[in-house]
């Protein structure tokens, strides 16, 4: 068994405007019936591959949507079914994203009961306005309340998302929202960079012509988190993550850092061994072939060692820490031409102020996590 094992709960009460992730508003009876179902999946998974049985769960991850759109006791059916077929107490870290909005005392109290000790929330601003705009259903004062509720709960280990760059924020404003999460007493924050997906409302109020900041008032946004994050003691360990030291997401660096992962539910992916997966984006089709007692349908790559060693070495340079290619020839001996080759390529990007060496590590410098996956491009 994959010892990071990542759940999607598909569901949400509503789109925003920019979401490009797969969920859906659904009926309550759909909705109580999906509990059951990533457990099942695994069941059916497990029936085709032995080795998942095998191994260590070290971390969960629950995103979505909104896993809390499950309700306390769909939850607690889900923690239930994996408990049966999952070591739960072997977890190190346990993640669960949440909405300013849903986020209840009764809520909090069904999560640390199951055993979560990780609460990711999607404030994305805090600026009523702009929260408006993007079509998110919480205000400024939500989320910090959903953010003290969560914290007063018992869960130290609490961080939110932010997005830069959305349409109308001025440097003034965008200050204002990353003061705010620094008067939170937060572990972690994600900042991404605002993303135009195709077929989101975003798109087509942008053909209908809104205007998006460009690229250098991006760039300016993110370098204006860096500044102010850095200056709390936030560490950039990743191009969109900060956290105080010790708490960076266990989950994301072991996915970043090249290991194995399963996921369950619809649009989950997978990479175990020299293959990867991805469940195709159709609830009703998920659920159908559950009931069916069959693997859920999607798409399914295999690759060749020196193929599988590339895609888990190359994300590793979205890290601060950077990769060593000889320390990864070793680890993937497939690699070990290819190690060559990256190392002739990174050196010349060094030239241009796009990656440094530190010891044997090549690292992204400010100017080259901003063109991350140009780089990325250039290397495969």
């Amino acid at each position: 068994m994959p010892s990071h094992l990542y759940i999607h709960v598909p569901f949400c009460d509503g789109k925003c405007h920019y979401c490009g992730f797969f969920s859906v508003v659904a009926a309550p009876s759909v909705i109580d019936l999906y509990s059951t179902l990533p457990a099942r999946e695994y069941d059916c998974r497990l029936a085709r591959q032995p080795e998942l049985a095998e191994g260590t769960l070290r971390t969960l991850y629950m995103g979505g949507g909104t896993p809390a759109m499950l309700g306390c006791e769909g939850l607690k059916r889900l923690a239930d079914a994996l408990a049966q077929r999952f070591d739960l107490d072997t977890l190190e870290e346990w993640t669960v994203e949440l909405n300013p909005a849903s986020v209840s005392n009764a809520l909090l109290k069904t999560l640390s009961a199951i055993g979560v000790n990780r609460i990711s929330i999607g404030v994305q601003s805090f600026d009523d306005t702009t929260l408006a705009q993007m079509g998110r259903r919480h205000d400024a004062q939500g989320a910090i309340a959903a953010v003290k509720r969560t914290q007063d709960a018992g869960f130290e280990n609490t961080g939110i998302d932010l997005i830069a760059g959305l349409p109308g924020v001025t440097p003034s404003l965008w200050g204002e929202t990353l003061d705010r999460a620094m008067s939170l007493s937060l572990k972690h924050l994600s900042v991404y960079a605002l993303t135009l997906e195709p077929g989101t409302p975003l798109a087509v109020q942008v053909a209908a012509g809104l205007e998006l900041p460009d690229d250098n008032a991006q760039l300016a946004a993110l370098e204006q988190a860096e500044s102010t994050l850095g200056g709390a003691g936030f560490a950039r360990y990743e191009i969109s993550n900060y956290a105080l030291p010790g708490f960076e997401c266990r989950h994301n660096l072991a996915v970043w850092r090249g290991h194995d992962y399963l996921g369950l539910g619809p649009a989950a992916a997978s990479r175990v061994g020299q293959t990867r997966w991805t469940n195709s984006e159709d609830l009703e089709e998920y659920i159908r072939s559950l009931h069916d007692n069959a693997v859920p349908p999607g798409s399914i790559t295999a690759l060749d060692a020196a193929e599988d060693a590339a895609e888990r070495v190359i994300f590793a340079l979205r890290l601060s820490e950077g990769i060593d290619p000889a320390s990864e020839a070793q680890r993937f001996p497939a690699w070990t031409e290819q190690a060559r080759i990256w190392e002739q390529r990174l050196t010349e990007m060094s030239t241009h102020g796009i990656v440094e060496r530190k010891g044997n590590r090549w690292c992204l410098t400010a100017c080259g996590r901003e063109v991350c996956d140009a780089v990325l491009r250039e290397l495969v």
